[in-house]
């Protein structure tokens, strides 16, 4: 296995958005630095949902954005210089979200709401047989 590689030595070429005004540069990874809210919780999930999509359970990029950003000639070691990752098999959880609570306003309603119909439908039965002793 090869030694991990320390990131400061890392050297990036930049490339500029508007070429015709800046030429490319090649920096050091302490010169890189991005704004402090340039990056949040909501925009990495706009960037999943326009990139991303589900298939049998796996996050899959997009056909379209491999094509837009070429990303069928590159592999894992253009992107980073080490051994790419093992990741060890893990069953899916028969679970999905959070649990539920213990119950819930409606759900006793409910069960006070079968109590009372019961009780009617006992009440009722006495006022049949006291009415049926009546007519004897």
């Amino acid at each position: 296995k090869k030694a991990i590689i320390d990131p400061s030595l890392f050297k990036y070429k930049v490339q500029p958005i508007k070429k015709d005004l800046y030429e490319t540069v090649i920096v050091k990874a302490s010169q890189i630095s991005r704004r402090k809210h340039l990056f949040s919780r909501d925009r990495l999930k706009l960037f999943l949902k326009q990139h991303c999509e589900p298939h049998d359970g796996v996050i899959k990029t997009k056909a379209t954005s491999i094509e837009k950003y070429n990303l069928a000639e590159q592999n894992f070691s253009y992107l980073f210089p080490d051994d790419p990752p093992t990741f060890t098999f893990s069953p899916a959880s028969r679970r999905r979200g959070r649990p539920p609570k213990r119950t819930s306003a409606s759900l006793e309603d409910e069960i006070t709401a079968k109590q009372s119909t019961q009780g009617k439908k006992s009440k009722v039965a006495r006022e049949k047989t006291r009415f049926q002793k009546q007519k004897e």
